[in-house]
């Protein structure tokens, strides 16, 4: 059975390139990956640190879950996040998994709504 995933990127540093840096991981490690465009918005919950770029990645994998969260992690450290990141407020990369087969992990992330309205332009 193939898991379907549904992802929420957000960066407030080098916006551009750390999304396309971001997308080539996800496009290597999932395959086939269908993004929506990318927004600015006003940061949450970290006062101070810019706007963020976000964009929401739909897509779906073999992989269990917690080998997909692991992998998640993986490419932001690779990306430069750090484990201060919040504390300096510099996010070059959060790779957010907010769906596994239609159940909310993320139900605060899920619910905001820029997210809606970009999960709803790449939709099935």
């Amino acid at each position: 059975m193939r898991n379907k995933v549904i992802l929420c990127l957000g960066t407030n540093t080098d916006c551009e390139a750390n999304l396309k840096s971001a997308g080539e991981l996800l496009r290597a490690y999932f395959g086939p990956v269908r993004f929506s465009e990318a927004v600015y918005t006003e940061p949450i919950g970290l006062p101070g640190s810019g706007l963020f770029l976000n964009q929401v990645a739909v897509s779906d994998t073999d992989v269990p879950l917690e080998e997909v969260k692991q992998a998640l992690k993986e490419m932001e450290n690779r990306l430069g996040r750090m484990p201060d990141s919040k504390r300096t407020r510099i996010i070059p990369i959060d790779i957010d998994l907010l769906l596994w087969n239609g159940t909310v992990l993320k139900p605060t992330d899920w619910e905001k709504e820029y997210v809606q309205l970009l999960f709803r332009s790449v939709a099935d």
